[in-house]
């Protein structure tokens, strides 16, 4: 994966969504629409991810890995469900939780997985 290509689609879907938040609305969008608000949500939240989780490895001594970018894509999808979960108007603890759940999860299969 080319070294900039995670910083330059992150700043890309900052300004998509900064552009679809001051320009338009849900129901003027439409469905496509709000299917580019989350994959743009979803891409700015996977470069946060991958900057936490490279910090975190480079913190600990480790080199970068593939099995990073697996951290850094399951855990971009977690605020992808809570922003789901509350635009269907059931967010409550009990779905917290169970994003927790998933979350933890698949970071365990990850860990499993791919042991070095």
């Amino acid at each position: 994966m080319p070294k900039r290509l995670i910083p330059v689609s992150s700043l890309t879907s900052v300004v998509v969504l900064l552009l679809m938040l001051n320009f338009t609305t849900p129901t003027g969008v439409g469905p496509l629409g709000v299917l580019v608000f989350f994959v743009a949500v979803y891409v700015l939240m996977f470069g946060i991810f991958t900057l936490i989780v490279r910090f975190f490895g480079r913190t600990l001594g480790r080199k970068p890995s593939r099995k990073q970018h697996f951290y850094s894509v399951v855990l971009a999808f977690g605020p992808i469900m809570l922003l789901l979960a509350q635009s269907l108007g059931s967010i409550n603890f009990l779905t917290i939780g169970l994003v927790l759940v998933f979350e933890f999860l698949a970071c365990f299969l990850i860990k499993k997985r791919f042991q070095n």
